[in-house]
């Protein structure tokens, strides 16, 4: 991915549409949506526990007890979901992909999900909204609570010094100025504002452990075979307490709550927000590891576009499908724009760049005038106001362009080039 983290010196321009169709457009005269292929992240969650401690530490304020326990999907999640999955509905049977109403032919839609509670329940509801009193089901591994190795973006090369020193290498390109370790330095102005909301001075972290600025703590990154690449430091406690805000302000939780009410302004939420973009790009950004970590998703979509060479049984169903709906994370949609070398894009009305709910769309269409096939990727989400009012019924669209892979003025690139981009990365054979 061809991306510098210049948007954290420009963060207002995170919700401007440059480079980006954020309309929905008509396809031409002549286009047959023939396949969609949707890879979506989970919905509103109540905050992930592993962060507990340390955010505990970071305030002296008490953080807020959710009804929902942690890491599950919210009851709200669901509803949010169940929107998106009348949207998809409506849409599909509008393309005449599938029948505008009533419940789909058997193996015309496949749902598969990670097989974590949150994941599995946001299927769920998806397509209780697209496919109400249809018994259609959703697929996961039988152990619950473990990761699918499709949905799992670990590190499964080697991770010798070479490898280290490569992928560090990539990380310090790919942040921009300054590396990895320069850092701090350029989040120092977003890492006051989270202290001022936590009022850090005043923590446990500051008070007992004498760590009381952000940008004096070192960030670190780890690599270990068979494990997520992963970061410790201030940019990971910052990211948790800035997840943990964005969550409350899409559960609904009064304004005078969301972060103590001390986070009222785009502005502030944009510069909050940077800070957990830039760590999502540090970690998947760089193609070195995100080609690695993204290899057997990217190898169980591509293929279920092209509708051949499956090996396992859901290869199979999703090659089979109409619409094969995939349900995940923000590491997998961040990894794999990244391993496709995904353009700069932004998402008008949303501060995050792999949103709850929001989902990478990728539609197969066959161009009967000129006999082409043709791809057309698209991220569908719902703002961040959506979200929070529960309006997630008409959803907006981003047209995505990759490296290697030129989309015309509607935004359609040839399939075959994306079978080329596809088949260079890492082939990982997907469960």
């Amino acid at each position: 991915m061809e991306r510098k983290a210049t948007w954290i010196a420009c963060a207002a321009l995170l919700l401007a549409a440059q480079g980006a169709v954020a309309a929905e457009q008509g396809a031409p005269q002549g286009y047959q949506l023939e396949k969609v292929v949707v890879l979506s992240r989970h919905g509103i969650r109540a905050p992930l526990v592993n962060y507990g401690d340390a955010l505990a530490s970071a305030t002296p304020h008490q953080w807020p007890t959710w009804q929902t326990a942690g890491g599950l999907l919210t009851p709200k999640g669901g509803q949010v979901e169940e929107q998106m999955g009348r949207y998809f509905r409506s849409w599909l049977g509008e393309a005449g992909l599938l029948a505008a109403q009533g419940c789909p032919a058997e193996k015309q839609v496949f749902t598969y999900a990670n097989s974590l509670p949150r994941t599995i329940d946001t299927a769920r509801h998806f397509l209780a909204g697209a496919f109400p009193g249809c018994a259609l089901s959703v697929t996961h591994q039988a152990l619950v609570g473990t990761m699918d190795p499709t949905f799992n973006p670990i590190i499964t090369a080697e991770v010798t010094e070479t490898f280290r020193q490569q992928a560090l290498r990539a990380i310090d390109q790919h942040v921009g100025e300054g590396g990895l370790s320069g850092l701090n330095r350029r989040l120092a102005p977003h890492y006051a504002e989270l202290e001022q909301v936590l009022d850090y001075r005043n923590s446990r972290a500051c008070l007992e452990d004498k760590q009381c600025a952000l940008a004096d703590q070192p960030n670190r990154v780890q690599l270990t075979q068979g494990k997520e690449p992963a970061i410790s430091g201030p940019l990971r406690t910052a990211t948790g307490a800035v997840d943990a805000f964005m969550l409350q302000y899409y559960e609904g939780y009064p304004l005078t709550d969301v972060a103590w009410g001390k986070v009222t302004t785009p502005a502030q939420w944009q510069r909050l927000q940077a800070i957990k973009n830039l760590y999502h790009e540090t970690l998947f950004g760089s193609p070195v590891i995100a080609s690695n970590a993204a290899a057997p998703l990217l190898s169980f979509i591509s293929q279920a576009i092209e509708g051949e060479n499956g090996k396992s049984a859901n290869q199979q169903a999703a090659q089979q499908a109409r619409l094969a709906v995939l349900v995940g994370h923000d590491s997998n949609i961040a990894s794999l724009l990244a391993a496709l070398r995904t353009a700069e894009y932004s998402l008008p009305g949303q501060y995050e760049r792999t949103p709850i709910s929001g989902a990478v769309v990728f539609e197969r269409w066959h161009d009967g005038n000129g006999n082409r096939d043709l791809l057309k990727i698209e991220y569908v989400y719902p703002t961040a106001d959506q979200i929070r009012n529960s309006n997630a019924q008409t959803p907006q669209r981003v047209t995505l362009r990759l490296a290697g892979c030129p989309v015309d003025a509607q935004g359609f690139c040839p399939l075959a080039n994306f079978r080329q981009l596809a088949g260079q990365q890492s082939a990982v054979p997907a469960n």
